[in-house]
């Protein structure tokens, strides 16, 4: 894929709520239209211009009692990565594998302290060879570089999968449209490598304290709630003045 497609295809903003919200779980159309507020019509011409470019697919789910119905999922796990400086604008994405046994393949995780010891060697031959040209300089950090990716990319894999086994579980215990917004509250807390605030939250998933508070008890009373969110309840209750019941 090349950045210009790239940038045509994330550049449009119902595009990247689209994906976003897919990407925690699949949705129909008809819920991605009442969660992203837009009509039925627009998104489709939006998840047709993904489906072409191969980001997203469209399965066929049986109905429990009704005819099947159109699910869409994200089809690539890709990682996008944008160095720009003074000197280069490098662009490059590339997709990740998913599977406990293709990762442990790829880099064994016995090879981590070997590996770390040989790429500082490396890295301080490129950088303190003297007599060595700029030609020679750059090739022996673009191997070095060439090593830390297959270690970014074993680490972005063993993520997803985990990831993946954490939203399963979300799903699993929050099943069905009553429990969406809990659902999207898990997802958010859980997916949140930043410190999250009570503000934050709220305007990210769009509902009132009270309301935030009632699906932050939910979520620690089925023990998917981790310790930032804990946290983050407790500092609600405080705020509401409501003790926990």
């Amino acid at each position: 894929m090349d950045e210009k497609e790239f940038f045509e295809l994330i550049g449009n903003e119902t595009r990247r709520n689209i994906l976003r919200s897919i990407a925690h779980e699949p949705k129909y159309l008809f819920q991605l239209s009442q969660e992203l507020e837009k009509t039925q019509q627009s998104l489709q011409r939006h998840l047709n211009c993904l489906m072409d470019k191969g980001w997203i697919i469209r399965e066929s789910v049986e109905g429990p009692f009704g005819p099947s119905r159109k699910i869409y999922r994200i089809a690539k796990n890709l990682s996008v990565r944008i160095t720009l400086s003074q000197h280069s604008f490098d662009f490059d994405v590339f997709e990740i594998s998913i599977g406990e046994s293709n990762t442990k393949q790829i880099f064994p995780l016995k090879h981590v302290e070997s590996l770390s010891k040989d790429l500082s060697l490396s890295v301080l031959e490129a950088l303190e060879k003297r007599d060595a040209n700029f030609d020679e300089k750059i090739s022996r950090l673009n191997a070095v570089l060439d090593q830390l990716g297959s270690i970014e990319t074993f680490l972005l894999s063993r993520k997803l999968s985990i990831t993946g086994e954490l939203n399963e579980t979300i799903s699993m215990k929050l099943e069905g449209d009553a429990h969406r917004k809990d659902r999207e509250l898990a997802y958010a807390i859980f997916s949140s490598s930043a410190p999250i605030t009570i503000d934050l939250i709220q305007k990210e998933i769009e509902t009132e304290r009270p309301e935030l508070l009632a699906s932050l008890r939910r979520l620690h009373e089925k023990n998917l709630l981790p310790e930032k969110g804990i946290h983050l309840m407790n500092k609600l209750e405080s705020a509401l003045s409501v003790k926990p019941e």
